[in-house]
């Protein structure tokens, strides 16, 4: 019998079928509701956790600490400090996301703990949200609205999508999926890949680059999505000299890690039309700040690190978790293992 245990604040329960989980043979399972503040999070995204950020962890009780002790499996968003002495039997974490950054992978690494993220859980409602939002941009459905309001029955030039170009920057569970979708409005498609070359046949795709050609992807792009993952390598990926080979009058989608962008660079790109726009669910600091000049900007499309759906997400994640939990069983390697190296 494996002891799991499910590091989870009450409200974030929903994210997985605890229900799923117990009905399953061979499993122990237990709930410590575990979360870090956000400012504690954001830290330990970049290595940054001070002793008073630290204090901000929440206290385990004695019977958490009893359980954890005995936990050979945890499923979490965020996960107490000091697990080697903790935790000394811990052999496996699931990630209830695909970003992984305030996990420390490589720290996991080096206590002998095998990370797996949620990568392709939520890739289907992403996929679904990036075109939602630049379908709305391109077929003026916010302007509609504005104009319903203000009882103004005026005719707008709209854009087609078909024929036009798409690029994704990180063709991962996300990418794919957008990718596919993408096809089936009859826009080409171009994306990058870390681990391909240029010119390399992809199903997906009609051109895969790699990724030190992006800047001939996104000159020919009237969209560009970003779902890279966040590790040193892409930190302000995009910059003022990527915005700079943006096709004039674009449309700029981050989906990923707010800390893939430049956003003072984006202000400044928005404002020379490369992008025109640009739709936003995470940036750099969340919650974004109320000093913040993305709220404000004509050209930007904020919304809360809310692209996915929790319509299904708890079944999709348990099942993730009991088909790599049948592997851990049998010996097997595991799906969506983070490599320490690369950062996801």
């Amino acid at each position: 019998m494996a002891s799991v245990c499910v590091l989870l604040p009450p409200d974030m329960l929903r994210l997985i079928s605890l229900e799923v989980l117990r009905g399953t043979r061979d499993l122990e399972v237990h709930h410590i509701d575990y979360g870090d503040p956000p400012a504690v999070r954001q830290a330990r995204k970049y290595g940054r956790l001070t002793p008073e950020l630290a204090a901000q962890c929440p206290v385990l009780s004695q019977e958490d600490l009893c359980l954890l002790a005995r936990t050979e499996i945890v499923i979490a968003r965020d996960l107490p400090l000091n697990l080697d002495r903790r935790a000394p039997q811990l052999r496996w974490v699931q990630a209830v996301g695909a970003g992984i950054e305030q996990l420390d992978p490589a720290g996991l690494s080096k206590l002998g703990i095998t990370l797996t993220n949620a990568s392709g859980v939520a890739a289907m409602p992403i996929a679904e949200f990036v075109f939602a939002q630049v379908l709305a941009l391109w077929k003026n459905l916010r302007l509609f609205d504005s104009q319903q309001r203000d009882r103004v029955w005026q005719r707008q030039r709209t854009r087609l999508a078909a024929g036009r170009t798409f690029g994704i920057v990180g063709l991962g569970a996300i990418g794919r999926a957008t990718a596919m979708r993408a096809k089936a409005f009859g826009m080409r498609v171009l994306a990058t890949s870390r681990r391909a070359a240029s010119g390399v046949a992809d199903p997906d795709v009609d051109e895969l680059f790699a990724l030190r050609d992006v800047d001939t992807l996104l000159e020919q792009c009237d969209a560009v999505l970003a779902s890279m993952p966040s590790t040193a390598d892409t930190f302000e990926f995009f910059d003022a000299k990527r915005f700079a080979a943006f096709k004039p009058g674009s449309v700029f989608c981050n989906v990923s890690r707010g800390a893939i962008v430049n956003e003072r660079a984006l202000m400044e790109a928005l404002e020379r039309g490369r992008p025109a726009q640009a739709v936003l669910d995470v940036t750099a600091v969340e919650p974004n700040p109320p000093d913040s000049p993305l709220w404000h900007h004509p050209g930007v499309y904020l919304s809360p690190h809310s692209s996915t759906s929790m319509d299904g997400y708890d079944e999709r994640l348990a099942y993730l978790f009991l088909q790599n939990f049948a592997r851990w069983q049998a010996g097997q390697s595991l799906r969506n293992v983070v490599d320490p190296d690369f950062g996801y």
